[in-house]
């Protein structure tokens, strides 16, 4: 009897064990498979928050890319502009040039054509003395305003230094003719200038050496304006360019004898793939003609 009982309840022992496995292994599978769908959710949501960010990444590199094509052409353009600025300020920088050298040779010729006339006036013993007056007051406004163009000539031009050299050169063979008119108009006066003296030969050097001065300051002056530009100024494959000014011309009056002839002022327009060179004429300097004045006839 009690053989059989054990007997009956080993199975339903075996049975409850199954069955209490069988329901732990339920429930870890059913653990398992909410692990699993949590964690491919996860996966999921990763991926899609990736593709999110990649579009984002690929959003802001097109925008990167537009806006640094936008900035190189900003840069372009500012390039296009200084390039612009550049060569404006090298055609300005140049008329100066040309106008401030112009003014500067038309006083040195007026000054010399005075200093001719004073001479002339106070050799000849038949000149009246107002007339000797007159072209004393005129020699001495040619040369304030020589100085004064000099002076303003140098201080905005910056010329080189051998064109500073002619002017200082200039300007001294000037003095020192000034002093030797000072002593001819006062023997003049006094009546105590006698023909072929030693202050009239005095007077004819100096004026021969203000004569050469002149020419070699006009020289020094066409060789400055005629130089080629320097490389640093041409831009874009395109050299900035400028004339000599054309209006200034006209008011010249012929007995001066201006030794400058302005130059057919060179194009300073841009081509488009076309380079123009720098081409800029150098001025002609007009010699003064010789005045025999020691030989002159004395008027009737």
């Amino acid at each position: 009897m009690g053989t059989e009982v054990w007997v009956t309840w080993i199975p339903a022992v075996l049975a409850l064990v199954a069955a209490g496995v069988s329901g732990w292994l339920l429930w870890s599978a059913r653990k398992t498979a909410e692990e699993t769908t949590r964690r491919s959710e996860t996966v999921r949501r990763m991926t899609a928050a990736v593709e999110a960010n990649a579009e984002k990444a690929n959003h802001a590199a097109t925008t990167a890319t537009e806006q640094a094509e936008r900035a190189w052409e900003q840069v372009k353009l500012s390039r296009s502009q200084l390039d612009e600025a550049r060569e404006e300020r090298h055609a300005s920088t140049q008329a100066e040039q040309w106008e401030w050298a112009y003014a500067l040779t038309t006083a040195a010729r007026e000054l010399v054509n005075s200093c001719h006339e004073l001479i002339r006036m106070s050799l000849d013993t038949q000149v009246a003395p107002h007339y000797r007056t007159a072209a004393d007051r005129h020699y001495r406004q040619a040369g304030q305003r020589w100085q004064d163009t000099m002076i303003k000539a140098i201080a905005r031009t910056q010329p080189p230094l051998e064109m500073q050299q002619q002017v200082a050169t200039f300007a001294e063979v000037h003095q020192r003719l000034h002093g030797q008119l000072g002593v001819l108009l006062r023997a003049v006066e006094t009546n105590t200038l006698t023909e072929g003296d030693t202050l009239t030969k005095q007077v004819h050097g100096m004026r021969h050496e203000l004569n050469n001065a002149h020419r070699n300051l006009q020289r020094i002056v066409s060789t400055s304006l005629s130089a080629p530009a320097p490389q640093g100024t041409q831009t874009n494959g395109t050299a900035a360019q400028a004339g000599p000014p054309q209006s200034k011309a006209a008011q010249i009056n012929a007995s001066q004898q201006t030794q400058l002839t302005p130059a057919v002022p060179p194009s300073a327009g841009r081509t488009d793939g076309a380079q123009q060179p720098t081409q800029n004429r150098a001025l002609t300097p007009a010699e003064p003609p010789t005045q025999q004045l020691g030989n002159r006839p004395t008027r009737s």
